[in-house]
């Protein structure tokens, strides 16, 4: 998080080490003379390990102090500030052992200037010779019921480190116990007696590590009343955006399962204390209610939440502690407009490591409640002693008088993450991390905690800690937060937040591994801003919206706060827990030219607080139109700036109108909302106040909202350039252009052209609406987004007819309305068929004609059949091929061939369908039809071929065509449904590609291509499935630029993948189970896969389609699948003994995730965790079914 002052990153103190040992100590040699008008005298005081005091000729003195000797702290080698000091504080903590520094000081002023410096005081910090600790054993964590009989009540735990064995106590008593050191679950038979109705029952437990005569504190506790279920409480919504809303409520004591009900009807069942829901409308108001239940009891139902999607933006802000200062920010929490706020992010604790945070401050303080003993690795601790307290009783009575208001502690920030690293090494210190965590939110009235590691693997502060396992371990640590808070809160009914400050870089979605760990935070803050500061004299913008072309830097197109966010939506984050980061201030140069933008500039100005550096309400105050700043906008970078002639200052900023357009990039890209650092820099609530108008955040829809141009589509194009057209929008002004996030041009038309464009290049378009207030812009619209391809479709070229030989049969040609009969000559066709050694016969039919019907005789079909098994007819018509085996043809009667378009509703459909599917259509379809003769003449549809294969070949012109994206499809007309056939595409030396399509059924077939669009499946484990998966329709994306990689795939979704991929067809009109919609898109498909027996359903005539599917369950069906494709094999159980989750697989699923496991198919989420429960994303489960496709 940007601009923690520096008071937090090597704090002062006056602890002296009781560990001090003579060092080199050098109040280094400086020609004589000092400064009059700096500190005199700088000298070491004391010193340690990791603590320097020292002292200056101070003004004034103890008993008259006229003077408080405030100052700032300086590093004499790169003049970067460290802190800051006065009288009373004079010590640089957070330093390495027998590590030489260099420092000087400066009166303290702000702005900070260096006109006038101390001394430099060199000095060598001594060994560390302390003594520290060993964490006590952890509690089992996560204790909670995970089946329940008439008799007796199984348990489940996460493990302790270290421990051995674990006791079981009902009612304060010793009950029963596991010894073999690695159970995480015991099953206790409750006594008779307490197995009456309304009979209380209190469970915790312990554990103990007897070789080294330790035991645990208790675990959490879990307090039953015998036959019953408290009803879910403190459901909310966690995150909400444009179509989804993310539920949480307080985990139940004893449950094990939770349905959540939307308006009376069931969305999902979950084993977690939250649930997305999706697929809702903007606008829209909904109820939803939960019920707990377990094996035996079901809850009363909970209290009714409604939700409002695209009116329930989370809007986060910083408060940072040092903000209470009346020597610097004096901005109170009383201060804040909390109407404007769902979230207050307090800035910030710390972790204590080695006995001290991460500046000079000692862990152990005798009067703080939490740090009045030993404080141990890793546990969380207060970052200011004086100021935290003192908040925190404010924000208590704030919180009384604003229920809506949730408050998280932010712990690390860019100074304090100092020793995440290590924190998140150990299951030992994740765990006294995440049990301190616990302890503080509930010490401190908290309704969450935020983890602002900067930064994981690289990056931050040139003393941080860093590790190549830091990415794994980050998993881990949130993994382990989570679980502790969902048993907390199932002790204290409370539903407790887990979020992260994320940084905007692509680097960091890999090193804090959000593709995994994002499944247990509730939400992540990217800081999008700091993309340009004081470390450079280039002058570009803080937080630029678009790319600017006008950027004359290469990662300029990288650089942004749309590339930032679409960066982690690829990176496999969720859109709805995505929340987009706004900075309350600006950034400045000095000796500036040319209007300063994108110029080299000579030095950084004095700040509001900090050198180049400007609170927001500071620059609407002092600095624009006032003393020769005038303000401009930049228009596509959206930003505005200030520019003085005078003394070539330029200071970039983001103003109201940049937070429209901010507004509208969330709305954009389907985001949770939006947070700022930090709160007093807005004391004129000038962003803050738009912010929340345009993304409200009460439930009420912002009805003056433009909404997103409708009718956003290609009027025309060519290899250069692209037409686009739109519906105009009411209230609107104008309208603006965006190409690959790339700001164009604005038009007050409702069309556009896009010149200058590559040939056959993919590009994506964005299309606002604006309103104007006068010169200034009013609203500003969602965009419309659409993909432009400037290479034509591929054309279907016909080749030329072939030469007639021998093995041609010949008929009768005749021709009426453009329908070619050919009716095939018995007698000639005999003759050939037995005078030819091939057994390929064909017929060729004028590709002129607009359909083809071939009558063959019965006689000349059995003599085909008669040239043996390898023997057939192939009708050529045009540039396509129809192969029939002649055991296709055997049904004791005259055959009919019909080749034609589609008729009827298909004819007009098909080209509509096709576009909704996303395909393109490269060769006209074609409707199949074999009919057998009946005795009364007329002729009837074969409809059972007796497993005989047919092949179509199409020939294509290859110059444009993609092979590795062509696809046969069979179109069902009935639905609307394009299904795929086993396709092979094969080059030809002429330039043109045959595609062959084999399938055993009459239909209408043709050859399509699929555009691969999808800007969030950039993972390279996943793209190459996801690829092979869209382009042969086993799925489709959520929309034409986003697959929805990082999406749960629900049950009627995968369902429908297994079943295209099985060639499978889906069964109309039949009803299996009674929550499946026989109108919905994948009801056939559910249908057609219990008939196959793949699927069973969750009970008698229950499936829940829409869902989630997890692990476990997955690999049953695949299993299934495996078996109905004719491969068979046994489970190797070993395979699974690499799982360290193993027995956490349920019975049921055992054999097939060994099976699966040893066939390579399913891998486990890492080399030791198959996490069997956890709900399947769609780019998992695409890249498992590829698996299962490529192992038959």
């Amino acid at each position: 998080m940007f601009a923690k002052p520096t008071v937090l990153s090597l704090c002062l103190a006056l602890l002296v080490s009781l560990l001090y040992a003579p060092a080199a100590i050098n109040a280094a040699d400086e020609p004589p003379g000092q400064d009059p008008a700096a500190p005199q005298n700088l000298r070491i005081v004391d010193l340690s390990h990791n603590m320097a005091t020292f002292e200056w000729d101070f003004i004034g003195n103890d008993q008259d102090p006229q003077h408080p000797n405030d100052i700032d702290i300086w590093d004499a080698d790169t003049n970067s500030y460290l802190t800051w000091g006065n009288r009373w504080t004079h010590a640089l903590g957070g330093l390495t052992p027998e590590t030489t520094y260099r420092i000087y000081i400066t009166w303290y002023e702000r702005p900070a200037t260096l006109a006038h410096k101390s001394n430099v005081l060199e000095f060598t910090t001594t060994a560390d010779m302390s003594e520290y600790k060993e964490a006590p054993l952890t509690p089992p964590q996560n204790f909670k019921v995970s089946d329940i009989t008439e008799t007796g009540i199984t348990f489940g735990w996460t493990t302790s480190p270290q421990a051995t064995g674990y006791d079981l106590y009902m009612d304060g008593d010793w009950k029963a116990g596991v010894w073999n050191g690695t159970d995480n679950a015991m099953t206790y038979t409750i006594p008779e007696e307490k197995r009456v109705a309304g009979a209380a029952l209190n469970f915790y437990l312990g554990a103990q590590d007897p070789a080294n005569a330790r035991v645990s504190a208790n675990s959490n506790e879990i307090d039953l009343i015998w036959g019953e279920l408290a009803a879910p409480s403190d459901l909310q919504v966690i995150t909400a955006n444009r179509d989804t809303v993310n539920l949480g409520w307080a985990p139940v004591p004893g449950a094990t399962l939770y349905t959540v009900y939307q308006g009376g009807t069931v969305i999902g069942t979950t084993s977690e204390p939250r649930l997305t829901a999706s697929g809702l409308a903007e606008g829209q108001s909904y109820d939803f209610t939960v019920r707990a239940a377990n094996q035996l009891w079901e809850s009363p139902i909970s209290e009714t939440l409604s939700a409002v999607p695209g009116a329930e933006y989370t809007n986060v802000t910083y408060y940072t502690a040092w903000s209470l200062s009346e020597q610097g920010r004096n901005f109170k929490p009383e201060d804040v407009d909390y109407d404007n706020f769902t979230h207050i992010n307090y800035a910030f604790a710390d972790l204590c490591w080695k006995k001290f945070g991460s500046g000079a401050t000692a862990c152990q303080n005798g009067n703080i409640p939490l740090q009045s003993d030993y404080v141990h690795d890793g546990e969380v601790i207060l970052g200011d002693a004086d100021f935290d307290p003192r908040n925190f009783a404010s924000f208590k009575t704030i919180k009384e008088e604003n229920p809506h208001l949730k408050l998280l502690v932010s712990v690390g920030g860019w100074s304090w993450s100092n020793n995440f690293s290590p924190v998140a090494a150990t299951e030992l210190t994740r765990r006294t991390f995440a049990n301190s965590a616990v302890n503080f939110i509930r010490e401190y009235g908290l309704d969450g905690l935020d983890i602002d590691w900067e930064y994981p693997v690289e990056g931050g502060e040139e003393d941080n800690a860093h590790s190549p396992e830091d990415n794994v371990n980050f998993t881990l640590l949130m993994k382990t937060i989570r679980e502790a808070f969902d048993a907390a809160g199932s002790e204290d009914g409370r539903y407790y937040l887990l979020t992260i400050a994320s940084g905007q870089g692509d680097n960091f979605v890999v090193n804090a591994d959000l593709a995994n760990s994002s499944a247990y935070l509730d939400y992540i803050n990217i800081m999008t801003y700091d993309y340009s500061g004081n470390w450079e004299l280039f002058a570009h913008h803080n937080a630029p919206l678009y790319h600017d072309g006008s950027h004359p830097m290469d990662y300029a197109a990288r650089n942004n706060v749309s590339g930032g966010a679409v960066g982690h939506l690829n990176g496999g984050v969720p859109a709805e827990k995505l929340v987009l980061g706004i900075p309350f201030y600006g950034k400045g140069w000095a000796g500036c030219s040319d209007g300063g933008q994108y110029g080299t500039c000579t030095t950084i100005p004095s700040g509001t607080w900090e050198a180049g550096v400007f609170d927001v309400a500071d620059l609407e105050n002092n600095y624009a139109g006032k003393n020769g700043y005038e303000k401009h906008w930049n228009a596509a970078s959206k930003t505005a700036y200030l520019w003085n002639e005078e003394n070539g200052t330029f200071i970039t900023y983001n103003d109201d109108t940049s937070m429209k357009y901010n507004a509208s990039l969330v709305k954009s890209l389907n985001l949770a909302g939006v947070m700022s650092w930090e709160v007093s820099g807005d004391r004129n609530r000038t962003l803050q106040n738009q912010l929340a108008h345009d993304l409200p955040l009460d439930g009420t829809a912002n009805a003056e909202a433009l909404p997103a141009p409708a009718g956003l589509a290609i009027a025309g194009k060519s290899s250069s350039h692209a037409q686009l057209k739109w519906n105009s929008v009411n209230e609107a002004d104008g309208y603006e252009i965006f190409v690959n996030r790339k700001y164009i041009d604005a038009t007050e038309g409702t069309s556009f052209n896009l010149e200058g464009l590559s040939a056959s290049t993919s590009y994506s378009v964005y299309v606002l609406a604006v309103s104007k207030d006068g010169e200034s812009i009013g609203e500003v619209s969602p965009a419309s987004v659409i993909t432009v391809t400037t290479d034509a479709p591929v054309s279907y070229v016909p080749p030329a007819p072939p030469v007639k030989d021998k093995n041609e049969l010949d008929g009768s040609v005749s021709k009426q309305n453009g329908k070619l009969t050919i009716s095939v000559q018995e007698y000639l066709a005999l003759n050939t068929i037995k005078g030819n050694k091939s057994a390929a016969f064909k017929i060729t039919a004028d590709a002129a004609a607009d359909s083809v019907e071939v009558l063959l005789p019965k006689a000349v079909a059995e003599a085909i059949a008669d040239k043996g098994e390898d023997a057939g007819l192939t009708i050529i018509w045009g540039g396509v091929a129809y192969a029939i085996p002649a055991s296709a043809l055997q049904h004791g009667a005259d055959i009919r061939i019909t080749l034609a378009p589609p008729a009827g509703d298909a004819a007009g459909s098909i080209e509509e369908d096709a576009k909704a599917a996303g395909i393109t259509l490269l060769a006209e379809p074609i409707d199949f039809i074999i009919a057998a003769k009946k005795d009364d003449g007329q002729y009837e549809e074969i409809t059972d071929f007796g497993g005989s294969l047919l092949k179509r070949s199409f020939t294509l012109d290859g110059a444009d065509a993609d092979g590795h994206r062509l696809i046969g499809v069979l179109y069902l007309p009935e639905s609307g449904q394009f299904r795929p056939v086993a396709t092979t595409a094969t080059e030809n030396e002429d330039g043109t590609i045959t595609v062959e399509l084999t399938r055993d059924g009459n239909s209408i077939y043709t050859v399509a291509v699929t555009g691969f669009e999808f800007e969030d499946v950039a993972m390279d484990w996943a793209r190459d499935a996801i690829e092979l998966a869209t382009a042969s329709l086993l799925i489709a994306g959520k929309s034409e630029t986003r697959f929805g990689a990082a999406d749960a795939i629900t049950r009627a979704e995968f369902v429908s993948m297994i079943t295209r991929a099985l060639g499978i067809l889906p069964s109309q009109g039949e009803i299996v189970f009674g929550d499946v919609d026989p109108d919905s898109a994948f009801a056939g498909d559910i249908a057609a896969a219990a008939a196959a027996g793949l699927i069973a359903g969750k009970s008698d005539g229950v499936f829940d389609p829409n869902g989630n599917i997890t692990r476990q369950d997955m690999a049953v069906v695949l299993g299934r699948a495996l078996s109905f494709a004719g491969l068979e094999g046994s489970a190797d159980a070993a395979r699974l003994d690499r799982f360290g989750d193993r027995d956490a697989i349920a019975g049921y699923a055992r054999d097939a995730a060994a099976w699966l496991a040893q066939l390579g198919i399913l891998r486990g989420v890492s080399g030791t965790a198959f996490s069997p429960t956890t709900n399947v994303t769609r780019a998992q489960a695409t890249v498992a079914v590829i698996r299962m496709l490529e192992s038959l």
